[in-house]
């Protein structure tokens, strides 16, 4: 085995790390897992911070396909600072996407992480560590849903649902940055104050030149009633639903186009854009709020990514 698969043997020194011990439970703070080793071809990583997201609780669901055996070191983002590597050098800043980590293989919930090589990325310059290891997935996603399927522009009519989540309130911050004039929907109101300054908060009005839809359910079919017709509505999400129903002939007349957000296949322009998003959000350019915790805690984190209490970004500290 190579990669962060090695985190699982035993023998040798020890560290702390997270173990999915069975499918369907939340995973646990363990004080004597197995240091990894370097190996070619991969770089070892002491990890500063590790995002805990909806995708690592659906493979340690058990449904996943492919999803690794327990037990198993969960979560496929990070960053943290290069121990011993071939292609990077000694105490660089490096985050950590891809290879399979945490879905197809073992993780980097852990205080060393041995990562193929192909999956470390040298942050660029001034990034903040706690940011490197959470912006790819929702910053990226949020870049494509609004520039790439969105296609916005100075004067574009922006509706953004789940506008204090993650990817919504990046979404919503990027369009404001292309001249957009932004409404937010946000599902309860005390979550009203995580929408960034320049958007207004509504239940609905309209109508939109665009939707960006991060939250999906049966109510979706209502949210496209506000979108002009011939606007588009880009659908990214579904944490109220993944099912819905719809009226083909309304939706037929209506004239709305829905494009649907996939990120493996976009990885290109997402890998592309990504260094740009962290320095922008390490500076202050851009805002994604966090909710940190040791990962000693990462009970409480779990329960918090499920129950949607947690505040943006979920975040394990090392």
């Amino acid at each position: 085995m190579s990669g962060a698969d090695h985190a699982i043997k035993r023998g040798g020194a020890l560290m702390l790390a997270l173990h999915v011990t069975a499918y369907g439970r939340p995973p646990v703070a363990v004080k004597d897992a197995p240091r990894p080793s370097p190996s070619p071809g991969s770089t070892l990583v002491r990890m500063s911070a590790v995002a805990l997201g909806h995708l690592d609780r659906t493979v340690a669901s058990g449904t996943f396909p492919a999803a690794p055996a327990p037990p198993y070191i969960p979560c496929g983002d990070g960053a943290g600072r290069v121990v011993e590597s071939e292609s990077f050098p000694a105490g660089a800043l490096v985050w950590i996407r891809g290879g399979g980590l945490g879905v197809t293989r073992g993780g980097v919930a852990a205080q060393y992480a041995l990562v193929p090589d192909a999956a470390c990325h040298l942050a660029p310059p001034g990034a903040d560590e706690l940011l490197a290891a959470c912006f790819f997935s929702p910053a990226t996603s949020a870049h494509v849903a609004v520039h790439d399927l969105g296609r916005v522009q100075a004067g574009t009519r922006v509706l953004v649902s789940g506008a204090a989540g993650a990817v919504g309130s990046l979404a919503v911050q990027l369009a404001l940055a292309a001249g957009a004039r932004v409404d937010a929907m946000v599902s309860k109101p005390e979550r009203a104050m995580l929408v960034p300054q320049g958007a207004r908060v509504t239940s609905g009005a309209g109508p939109y030149d665009l939707f960006i839809d991060t939250v999906g359910g049966p109510a979706l079919s209502e949210r496209l009633d506000l979108v002009a017709a011939g606007g588009r509505a880009v659908l990214l999400g579904y944490t109220q639903g993944s099912r819905v129903e719809l009226d083909l002939p309304r939706r037929m007349a209506h004239d709305v186009e829905l494009l649907f957000l996939n990120m493996q296949r976009r990885a290109p322009q997402a890998f592309g854009v990504a260094g740009e998003l962290l320095t922008r959000l390490s500076r202050g350019d851009l805002r994604l709020n966090l909710s940190c915790y040791p990962l000693e805690q990462a009970g409480l984190a779990w329960q918090a990514l499920a129950d949607g209490s947690a505040a943006g970004r979920v975040v394990l500290q090392l």
